[in-house]
């Protein structure tokens, strides 16, 4: 190659160093986004051959750093890890002191942007080699040098791209995915970093549990590659993996060996391995012994020789599992002791967690066995001591995530630790140890509205602020539980958690144990506090907190939990309807006694109905039963679990209110005005919906209903309500109840508000409850949250937490009252949810002291009328919201609700009319957030 390089490095860009070495560099770099990388490696050679006559310069420095950084570029392309650290290293020793030589306007962006781009693609190499600080320091010089390079929004996104995938390595899921989504959001979709950030994303999203986002991206990402010459093999791994989880198998196998022949022939072993470490997986399910055997000593040998420590000990761990399978305990020992060391050393905690859970796994089957006579007790205590600190860790990695989508995915993938600390506990007999775990598991995850990203913060380094309309809500670690004066639950198994994996697994608040009174009640009332919590099986605490002492704990089975549950669920209104559940067993005597008693005899203590009994007794007074219910047990009708053989009810022994998580009500919240007038919102007219629509009238036509007008103007009589009315029947189907007309009746310092009318509950899969929607009159050009249906925008009780994107938050802009009651179907569907961020819930937060919302679908009058055979003089869901507003105006709202409930109880067992049916009066539930 004849010809050299200029003296001076040249101001213009394209002209750097003379012919042939811009021609062949420019074709080097395309055969490097082709993946053809030996050809760009023989060809740099040459170049860099070439170079070794020239005089010293700072350009032949730039020349041959640039060669150097390619040809790192291609040697990793090739799997030589090393070789292509050492080229990526001296291209860095060459390009990092040029600084002060460069300052031409376009000569210097170009400098830069091949720095940065062998700083990325070091990092890269760092990573794969196990050396994640190394990579970390590198991508941090590369994000603060990205913004002078010549084409900043190019080497911004391959930064974002190279660090998500070092939090993926270290295992902080959460921060990787917000980082994909910032840098995708941020990036031209024409650019080439775009396609590799979509499959990147696709793929933490696959091993997160959402596979049809996953598949929806790596789609996307084939059209952006195909448009820039062509699909890489990883996509085909990409597929596979998505195939796998899905179960399909034989698809899975199909993918893989074609990524593996695409890999093979494109000279890139570490890939290669990757798929031949899961083919063997498959051939192993196939029965093929040998092939599994051969296929995953070659991706052994192939990650040892390139020094791909990731990789092996994702390799190893898989090793261990298969162990465990097979019932070969030594083997999972040494395997997972040797995943541990390589994880650990690459910062990788999240992964150490996985493996200490395995290896509580392993120590658990062990007891189980009986090989070590004498010794299962202390077995299972050491597979207790690690499992506990590994359900705490991967809990915590929740907060992580930020949309409650993600953290419910999540939930399920972690849910194996938690089910095996509780099933330990249980096992071992450790009821206080248990008790801890139920309290943990119940605090809640305070909500972190205000979260700022810091400067450490990877998405704030490289790009603005997302928008205020974010798709969901951020979290934090659950609160410290102060179980007694000075002790907190689990403090222990908290310290040894933060100690092994490296992050904090409780926030720095903590809550303290309800004691006194109930604002429910204005005299002390004897109250003992229930507690759910879901672990594979169904896990009870309960201790009185007034009024009595003592505590105990409870365990139901899994397959029983779910079959009962199940016959609720078959009672209650679904898809079909409300006409099949006014035929179903809460509206037939008989089937709803035997579903009591079902209900009673697996979810509910004997024991605990027995203390009850006692305390009643001996203060000659009902006691009141605060139950925080699980996500599976949220639709459970308390009240109605039998008490006894002889009909008795819990309703019959005590007061039933539900109880918010801890967290929801922790520190200071807004203080309701002590007086003003009651705020009535009646069947507010939803724009977009006729009277007789999926949205229409719940009350029917205003006027026709006697005891509907008698109640408001009991109010309107009284001077106490909103709106003020001339006649009742204008109370009714207003079209002006928008948000904003509520927001100014509550800040003028409501009492209380009582809303009739619709709520849309969000679907419980998703896991965002913040979705839940309320139907005011709001048109679809107001302002808010929730997306517009037809023309109407729906107040979500995610504005009512967030408040307005103006920066107001949702305690000032729609502040509660000390009672609220929402009389609409699912208004307090928020308990079905891991995190209740639901109308209900929000309200609390908001300042409530209670809400009383139903747990699903409410029969209407006419509905009743229809189909439950009620005579038309009889409405029962009138009588429902009478009773409601009637309790939220006496002094003790719980107990005045309680008494209604058991006149429609007595009358129900007496006489079996469908107007008492517990389908309708059981569904409200009053939560309570305890005292201030």
């Amino acid at each position: 190659m004849a010809g050299g390089p200029p003296d001076e490095i040249p101001v213009e860009y394209g002209v750097f160093f003379g012919e042939p070495y811009d021609e062949w560099l420019a074709k080097a770099g395309t055969l490097l986004e082709l993946h053809r990388f030996r050809e760009a490696r023989d060809i740099l050679d040459r170049l860099l051959e070439a170079t070794g006559g020239l005089d010293p310069s700072p350009v032949v420095d730039l020349l041959r750093g640039t060669l150097l950084s390619d040809l790192g570029r291609a040697r990793v392309g090739l799997a030589d890890l090393t070789g292509g650290a050492a080229d990526l290293d001296r291209a860095l020793a060459l390009l990092r002191p040029l600084g002060p030589h460069v300052t031409g306007p376009t000569a210097r962006p170009v400098w830069t942007g091949i720095l940065v781009h062998t700083l990325i693609e070091r990092a890269e190499n760092a990573r794969r080699l196990g050396d994640t600080g190394q990579a970390e320091a590198l991508l941090d010089e590369a994000g603060v040098r990205a913004d002078d390079s010549v084409t900043p929004e190019v080497h911004r996104a391959e930064t974002a791209g190279g660090r998500a995938l070092l939090l993926v390595t270290r295992g902080e899921w959460g921060a990787a995915e917000e980082l994909y989504r910032s840098a995708l959001a941020a990036t031209d979709p024409g650019l080439h970093p775009v396609p590799y950030l979509l499959s990147g994303l696709a793929d933490l999203l696959a091993e997160t549990g959402r596979l049809d986002e996953a598949e929806d991206l790596l789609a996307r990402a084939a059209e952006r590659f195909r448009a820039h010459g062509g699909e890489p093999p990883s996509l085909d791994g990409g597929r596979a993996h998505l195939a796998l989880l899905r179960g399909d198998v034989a698809e899975a196998e199909r993918l893989y060996l074609r990524a593996s022949v695409a890999f093979e022939r494109g000279g890139d072993p570490v890939s290669l391995a990757a798929c031949e470490q899961v083919r063997a997986a498959l051939a192993r399910v196939r029965g093929s012994t040998d092939t599994a055997r051969a296929l995953a000593a070659a991706s052994r040998a192939r990650f040892e020789e390139h020094g791909v420590r990731a990789a092996l000990g994702e390799g190893l761990l898989e090793d261990a599992h298969r162990a465990l399978a097979a019932g070969d305990l030594p083997a999972v020992q040494e395997h997972a002791s040797r995943a541990r060391a390589l994880f650990e050393e690459q910062g990788a905690f999240e992964r150490c967690a996985q493996v200490d859970l395995l290896m509580a796994t392993s120590a658990a089957a062990l007891a189980e066995t009986g090989a070590f006579p004498g010794r299962e007790h202390e077995l299972l205590r050491t597979a207790l001591a690690t499992a506990v600190p590994v359900a705490l860790a991967l809990a915590a990695v929740r907060a992580d995530f930020a949309t409650g989508h993600a953290r419910a995915r999540w939930g399920e993938l972690s849910r194996a630790a938690a089910d095996l600390a509780f099933r330990l506990a249980w096992s071992t007999g450790d009821q206080g140890l248990l008790f801890e775990l139920v309290e943990v598991a119940c605090a809640g995850a305070p909500l972190a509205v205000d979260r700022a990203p810091g400067p450490a913060d990877p998405v704030a380094a490289l790009f603005p602020p997302p928008a205020a309309h974010a798709p969901g809500l951020r979290v934090g670690p659950v609160p410290r539980v102060e179980v007694s004066p000075g002790r907190f639950a689990l403090q222990e198994h908290i310290a040894a958690a933060e100690a092994r994996y490296r992050r904090p697994v409780v926030s720095d608040g903590s809550v303290a144990p309800v004691a006194g009174a109930d604002r429910a009640y204005p005299e002390p009332m004897p109250t003992v506090l229930v507690r759910l919590a879901d672990a594979g099986g169904l896990y009870m605490s309960w201790r009185w907190t007034a009024g009595a002492q003592g505590f105990g704990t409870g365990y139901a089975p899994g397959p029983d939990t779910d079959a009962v549950l199940a016959e609720l669920s078959a009672a209650l209104p679904g898809p079909e309807g409300i006409a099949a559940a006014l035929g179903g067993a809460l509206a037939d005597p008989a089937a709803e006694h035997a579903l009591a008693s079902r209900l009673s005899e697996v979810l509910w203590p004997a024991e605990l109905t027995d203390q009850i009994r006692t305390v009643a007794r001996g203060l000659g007074m009902r006691p009141l039963v605060r139950v925080q219910p699980s996500p599976r047990t949220g639709r459970v009708p308390w009240e109605l679990l039998a008490a006894g053989p002889d009909g008795t009810r819990l309703l019959d022994l005590a007061d039933v209110s539900l109880a918010a998580p801890a967290a929801l009500t922790a520190g200071p919240r807004p203080e309701p005005a002590p007086e003003g007038l009651a705020v009535l919102v009646l069947d507010p007219r939803v724009p977009g919906f006729r009277a007789d629509a999926e949205l229409g009238s719940v009350l029917g036509r205003p006027g026709t209903d006697p005891d509907v007008l008698a109640l408001v103007e009991a109010h309107r009589a009284a001077d106490d309500m909103l709106p003020r009315v001339a006649a009742p029947h204008e109370a009714l189907r207003r079209t002006d109840q928008d948000r904003h007309w509520l927001s100014g009746a509550l800040r003028a310092g409501a009492r209380r508000l009582l809303y009739v009318g619709h709520a849309t509950s969000a679907p419980v899969e998703e896991g965002q409850s913040e979705d839940t929607l309320l139907h005011l009159c709001c048109t679809a050009d107001t302002g808010g949250h929730a997306e517009p249906v037809r023309g109407h925008r729906p107040l979500s009780a995610k504005d009512l937490l967030l408040g307005t994107p103006d920066g107001r938050p949702g305690h000032e802009v729609w502040p509660s009252p000390a009672r609220v009651a929402l009389i609409a179907c699912d208004s307090g569907a928020d308990t079905r949810f891991a995190e209740p961020f639901g109308p209900a819930s929000a309200l609390l937060r908001n300042g409530a002291d209670l809400v009383t919302a139903a747990r699903w679908a409410l029969p209407t009058n006419a509905a009743f009328h229809r189909f439950g055979g009620v005579p038309a003089g009889e409405r029962p869901l009138t009588e429902l919201i009478a009773a409601v507003d009637a309790a939220h105006d006496a002094p003790a709202p719980v107990r005045v609700l309680a008494d209604w409930q058991r006149t429609r109880l007595d009358r129900w067992r007496a006489t079996g009319d469908p107007a008492a049916a517990p389908l309708l009066w059981a569904a409200p539930a009053t939560a309570t957030a305890g005292p201030r």
